[in-house]
């Protein structure tokens, strides 16, 4: 889960575009990490120290961890504990962030540090935000003050929702921070309302590619285009999704109804006032609508 929260603190902070996340996160899946990007995220050395070894590795025929032990920056025992860990896959994308030229590694030091002391929780959080799961790493993105009581209940619902996006559609999703809800024209909304004790609009809005990406990997299909099997896989997912939420609020004595979900094109969203959350997936981005029904 690493490459996930420290690709969600980068979108937080404004370091990284969604676009650019996007291609690192695809990247990342094959990348192998360098001895240089380990030595820095576990604080063996510095940036100035690692990009001394790659200036050395310009007029020197060796190998990096042999120049770094040779320069002093680097123990044996350190070194063959990075040699160790070198095929870890949760430092991928503080790799691709350096091999695409995203971050330097004086950026890159100073974003992992900045992290782990993470600003934006308490010591106790910091301590567990690398085991955490999505419950717990969504309250340090998400912010529902403003709706009081209803915050708890939209909580509860990313949280589940994001959980289900991980399972069905793409491990590596990531949360962005809500924003409320504005008057844009969605190329394609699938919608649903929630009806009960408490009343809820759910959406999700999503361009004509990431429709179809989510429509085959949800049916199982293989989907040349955008037909009614692949409008209706969309929808479909939204409903499984609601249908759980309802679920879980009957457990906790809350009970409540799913509507028939709609699915539309190219329309503003009747959601006049809310929530836009984004996520950005591996292959393209959705946004989350949520507020009263």
């Amino acid at each position: 889960m690493f490459n996930q929260y420290i690709g969600q603190y980068l979108l937080n902070k404004n370091k990284i575009t969604a676009d650019q996340l996007v291609e690192v996160m695809n990247y990342a899946r094959s990348v192998r990490v360098k001895l240089g990007v380990l030595a820095i995220n576990v604080g063996f050395m510095t940036a100035e120290q690692v990009e001394k070894v790659h200036q050395l590795q310009r007029v020197k025929d060796q190998r990096f961890g042999e120049l770094a032990v040779d320069q002093g920056f680097l123990t044996n025992a350190q070194l063959e504990s990075l040699l160790e860990n070198q095929n870890c896959i949760e430092m991928g994308l503080s790799q691709a962030l350096v091999d695409k030229k995203y971050l330097t590694f004086a950026q890159l030091e100073e974003i992992l540090a900045s992290y782990k002391v993470n600003h934006e929780g308490s010591k106790e959080q910091v301590q567990d935000i690398d085991t955490m799961g999505v419950d717990q790493a969504g309250k340090l993105v998400l912010d529902f003050a403003a709706a009081g009581e209803q915050g708890k209940i939209y909580q509860e619902y990313i949280a589940l929702l994001q959980r289900n996006i991980m399972r069905f559609l793409d491990s590596d999703s990531l949360l962005g921070r809500n924003e409320p809800v504005g008057e844009v024209v969605h190329q394609w909304l699938v919608h649903q309302n929630i009806e009960g004790e408490t009343n809820l609009f759910t959406g999700l809005a999503m361009d004509d590619a990431t429709l179809l990406v989510i429509a085959r990997k949800y049916s199982g299909e293989i989907l040349p285009e955008i037909d009614e099997l692949a409008k209706d896989s969309v929808a479909e997912f939204l409903n499984m999704v609601n249908g759980i939420f309802c679920v879980n609020a009957s457990n906790q004595g809350m009970e409540l109804d799913l509507q028939l979900q709609k699915i539309v094109h190219n329309q503003i969203s009747p959601l006049k006032k809310g929530y836009s959350i984004p996520v950005t997936l591996s292959f393209g981005k959705i946004q989350v609508l949520l507020g009263l029904g």
